[in-house]
């Protein structure tokens, strides 16, 4: 152990960071899988209850999870430490009105974004087939309970842990553009399949780490991130499977292209003017 402590301590602060925020990615991640699926198999026998029971078992370990990397729990000598650095600071009503204006408006020009990026490349869709086999109700539960552990998890771990360190260590855009590219790479644990969205997740990536710094919160971004993968997720699982259009080497761009392209850039802009907004709005508050 004490080797262990050594290197880590002769580790630059960078290290230090990626690291931390990986270690409570990978935790928060596969406790959240072994609980709920876990309590699922328990609650085999009543299949009616068995979503719900999830949902719960797994908001319950997210719960205790958020609290300690907020500070509670021991070893109480990190308790200030963890909480500093998750950065999931209280924000008044204006900052409040003003990051989920700029967070809505981002998120509308990403979408755009995502679209005229599939002209590019040949973006696989998001498959939730393993969970076809469930019943209804507990496949929303499952779908719902994902969505919140990507928000919490993904945002304490990349837009709190990683990112408020790095920003110690270098400018804050070099450390949003670190983070929200290691955000983008850690997708690719989910197959080869991802390679294509690396450019979209390091994009929203961006978006959120920006509104982390600003607010000098994680939790407006943690909103947002669950909100996008929750319709992520229902569209994935309820809507039918559209037919690929060809990609822009192979065919002229139809009405939809320039469509998305008008939109992603109204909507970009205003979401730049509100971030300048909202930046005006932290400085006086603070």
């Amino acid at each position: 152990m004490r080797l262990v402590s050594r290197v880590w301590q002769r580790a630059s602060t960078a290290v230090r960071a990626v690291l931390t925020g990986l270690v409570i990615l990978v935790c928060g991640a596969l406790g959240w899988s072994a609980i709920t699926f876990g309590s699922l198999q328990l609650a085999a026998a009543l299949p009616w209850a068995g979503g719900p029971v999830a949902l719960l078992a797994g908001s319950c370990f997210l719960w205790g999870y958020w609290r300690y990397l907020a500070g509670a729990g021991p070893p109480r000598s990190t308790a200030e430490l963890r909480r500093r650095r998750l950065r999931a600071h209280p924000l008044s009503g204006r900052v409040w009105f003003w990051a989920l204006t700029t967070g809505i408006l981002a998120v509308g020009s990403f979408v755009s974004l995502v679209n005229l990026w599939g002209w590019v490349v040949r973006l696989s869709p998001r498959s939730v087939s393993s969970i076809t086999r469930y019943s209804f109700l507990t496949a929303l539960c499952i779908l719902i309970g994902a969505a919140a552990e990507a928000g919490i998890v993904e945002e304490a771990a990349f837009r709190g842990y990683m990112q408020e360190s790095l920003e110690k260590r270098f400018r804050p855009a070099v450390a949003i553009a670190m983070t929200s590219v290691l955000f983008g790479f850690a997708h690719l644990a989910n197959g080869h399949q991802e390679i294509a969205w690396l450019f979209p997740y390091t994009v929203f990536g961006t978006i959120v780490g920006v509104l982390a710094y600003t607010t000098n919160s994680i939790v407006p971004g943690i909103l947002l991130h669950a909100a996008v993968d929750a319709v992520r997720f229902l569209l994935a699982w309820r809507a039918r499977p559209t037919i690929p259009h060809p990609l822009i080497w192979q065919a002229s761009p139809d009405r939809t292209f320039w469509l998305n392209l008008v939109v992603a850039g109204v909507l970009g802009a205003a979401a730049i003017t509100a971030q300048r907004r909202l930046a005006a709005v932290c400085h006086k508050s603070q």
